[in-house]
């Protein structure tokens, strides 16, 4: 045996072992139809070798099988199309004639007509040429409608057809041309050449070794492992899904892929879903679960035109992908979940220091301020509304403001910062169930698209208590001015009308009542404009060496004269040092004690007036032996328009002159006090600050080198001078 025809044999019999062997594993019509033809070669080998062994049987069985089992070939090849994609049966039946009618054409014609050996041996070619061409061109026309794997498998199969054809017609060309029988070397060498390349191109198609398949799906898979390995940057998950459906739909030969999760839309799909299918092609659904352990995860869908081919040897594959590609897509989402959740750290730090800020902003405001949702109901509170209301912050939230604060009947609206804002005057209520008035703002903002609202709600207490004291200020002091006034006006039209008339005695007395009218109307006047000086926040000016006894003694006396009724004396231990102060200051607030002291002791009332040294200070006291004060009044009266409610029911007083007493003592760096005597009665006092001499403390100057000049009597009226000379 020549060596061409050792490797041909050698070839269909290791194709037949290893198709028989795949027909053992898998028991399929497309298995079969490959045994079948590769069978065919074997039995072609054994029956040559058999007439070799016994020439005797050649012509009796050898031969006719021999030549049946060759020209079943054509047939057997449609066979295996029908399994590919259907093939009718008018045109199985013309092939399965043709087969019967060459048998029987090469078997009787040459013996029984000699003359048509030759025309007969073309004719049997020609069919045996044309169906394996037809066949290899269906294959091939198959092959374009598949995608990867099975399109170079079908490829190979319509290659190794046409080859095994054509290998049939250069035998039956050289044997009808040939006399005898005698078939030329060169053509028997040619055509055992395309035998074999026929073999091997059915072996890659139909039973290509474990190797070779590797190989090719490893091509296919290259560039899904590629992206799983090393995705792009900007590649997110669904470039994943969609790579994987590409490359199973290139291993499966599928027309459609889709990965599906168990609900919603597919997470990838390659394919055309509108294409039309053609009309009388089966189409099969392949399903692979993704994650084989959870079932309920997500599946492969592939869509196959016409009969699966090959998909057995690939599954093993495809769920190797899915499981890589399952794991790069947990791989990546947990990496997406941990960026996002290091953007909502960030974000919710961000948030959460703005937030801080904006709420140190508002715990910093005075007025509670209150966030309301939709249904006017607290999401949240400041500190202050909480103290406001009478409990803490915590307690507010999920309170309707109906529990607050009574809904206003009016309302005015402003606009600030391109907002809307109500503002409106209503009552507020405590928890434990007090009310008290309040002033209310409220305006509407949005919050991840929900309406929300911000009231500001201020107890406004204050405003009403001031109200109330101004009014009733300026009632009292109309009645103050108006009561001298009259005096004055009263006497000086008496006195001009009636002047002439009166003794002299008369016109005293009412001289005497308008100058103390006068006296009284300056007074209050001097304490209005000080008051004035004060809320206004006025430089009353520096201090100078004054000696408070003689202003004391002078001021006693001018007293003694306004009040004749009250005896008032200063009482005096000895010489007091120099105090810094303001004559004119010093002078008002002893007036405003002594005129104090008289007016509410009452008549026949003593009022002492005592000076002490102190350290570094003279103390200057007014005593009285009245009503006097309650201990809970005694810092209450230094407040402006405060009047004790006893003494405001015995004696006129607008809450004036203790206020400017006490500014005018801390102006001029004292301190002032009103106590209650044990033996009855009260005590006014302050003190000041003793002088000292600057120049004396650098011993510039001797003691007696001050001189002070007594004035007469008036807070205007005072003189001091150094000496030209030592």
């Amino acid at each position: 045996m020549d060596p061409l025809a050792f490797t041909l044999q050698l070839v269909f019999y290791a194709l037949f072992a290893v198709s028989a062997w795949q027909f053992v594993r898998r028991r399929g019509p497309l298995e079969l139809s490959v045994v079948a033809i590769f069978g065919s070669f074997v039995a072609l080998f054994l029956l040559g070798s058999i007439n070799s062994a016994r020439p005797d049987l050649a012509e009796v069985i050898g031969r006719p099988v021999a030549v049946a089992v060759l020209l079943a070939q054509p047939f057997l090849v449609v066979r295996l199309l029908h399994q590919i994609r259907p093939v009718s049966r008018r045109i199985t039946w013309l092939v399965f004639a043709g087969w019967v009618l060459s048998t029987v054409g090469i078997l009787v014609v040459p013996d029984a007509v000699p003359e048509l050996r030759g025309v007969t041996t073309l004719a049997v070619v020609g069919y045996f040429f044309a169906g394996e061409i037809g066949a290899a061109t269906r294959i091939a026309l198959e092959a374009r409608r598949r995608f990867g794997v099975a399109r170079i498998r079908l490829t190979l199969a319509a290659a190794g057809t046409a080859l095994f054809g054509t290998s049939i017609l250069l035998a039956g060309i050289a044997s009808a041309a040939s006399p005898q029988d005698a078939t030329p070397a060169e053509a028997t060498i040619l055509t055992r050449l395309f035998a074999i390349f026929a073999g091997l191109a059915y072996l890659g198609a139909f039973v290509p070794p474990k190797p070779i398949r590797r190989f090719i799906n490893q091509a296919a898979a290259f560039g899904l492992v590629r992206s799983l390995v090393a995705p792009e940057t900007d590649a997110g998950i669904g470039k994943l899904w969609v790579d994987l459906a590409s490359t199973a739909r290139d291993i499966l030969a599928a027309r459609r892929v889709a990965i599906v999760p168990p609900q919603g839309d597919p997470l990838g799909v390659v394919g055309d879903e509108a294409e039309p299918i053609r009309a009388g092609v089966p189409v099969s659904n392949l399903e692979i679960a993704i994650r084989p352990g959870r079932p309920e995860g997500e599946h492969l869908i592939a869509q196959i035109e016409g009969r699966a081919l090959f998909v057995d040897d690939d599954l093993s594959l495809i769920g190797e992908l899915c499981d890589l590609t399952a794991k790069a897509i947990d791989r990546e989402t947990a990496l997406v979940s941990l960026g996002e959740a290091r953007r909502e750290a960030e974000e919710t730090r961000a948030v959460r220091a703005s937030e801080a800020r904006f709420r140190a902003l508002l715990e910093a405001a005075p007025a509670a301020i209150l966030a309301l949702d939709e249904e006017d109901r607290v999401t949240w509170a400041t500190r202050q509304a909480g103290e406001l209301f009478g409990t803490i912050e915590e307690e507010l939230v999920g309170r309707p403001l109906a529990d607050l604060v009574v809904r206003p009947r009016e309302a005015s609206e402003d606009e600030v910062g391109g907002r809307p804002v109500q503002r409106s005057e209503t009552i507020g209520r405590r928890i434990d169930g007090t009310d008290f008035p309040a002033e209310m703002a409220r305006t509407t903002f949005e919050l991840e698209g929900r309406p929300f609202q911000l009231a500001v709600v201020s107890d406004i207490t204050w405003r009403h208590e001031a109200d109330q004291i101004r009014d009733r200020f300026l009632g009292v002091l109309s009645h103050e001015l108006r009561t001298p006034v009259t005096s004055i006006y009263g006497g000086t039209q008496l006195l001009l009308g009636r002047g002439a008339r009166l003794d002299a005695e008369t016109r005293r007395e009412l001289l005497t009542g308008v100058a103390a009218e006068a006296e009284r109307l300056q007074r209050m006047i001097e304490n209005l404009v000080a008051m004035a000086r004060i809320e206004r926040g006025a430089d009353f000016g520096g201090t100078r060496p004054v000696l408070a006894d003689r202003i004391i003694r002078q001021l006693v006396e001018r007293e003694r004269q306004l009040w004749p009724e009250v005896s008032i004396r200063r009482v005096a231990d000895g010489p007091v040092q120099m105090v810094a102060a303001d004559e004119e200051y010093l002078a008002q607030i002893m007036r405003n004690l002594l005129s104090n002291a008289a007016k509410y002791s009452g008549a026949g009332s003593t009022v002492e007036v005592v000076l002490e040294d102190g350290d570094g200070e003279v103390l200057i006291r007014v005593k009285d032996n009245g009503p006097g004060i309650a201990p809970e009044d005694a810092d209450l009266l230094f407040r402006l328009y405060y009047r004790a409610a006893h003494h405001a029911a015995t004696a006129p007083g607008a809450g004036i002159g203790l206020f400017v007493c006490r500014e005018l003592v801390a102006t001029m760096g004292g301190r002032i006090w009103a106590t209650p005597r044990p033996e009855g009665g009260s005590e006014f006092g302050f003190s000041l600050p003793a002088y000292v001499d600057e120049l004396e403390e650098t011993g510039a100057l001797p003691d007696d080198d001050l001189v002070v000049f007594e004035g007469t009597q008036g807070p205007a009226e005072k003189a001091r001078e150094m000496p030209a000379t030592a």
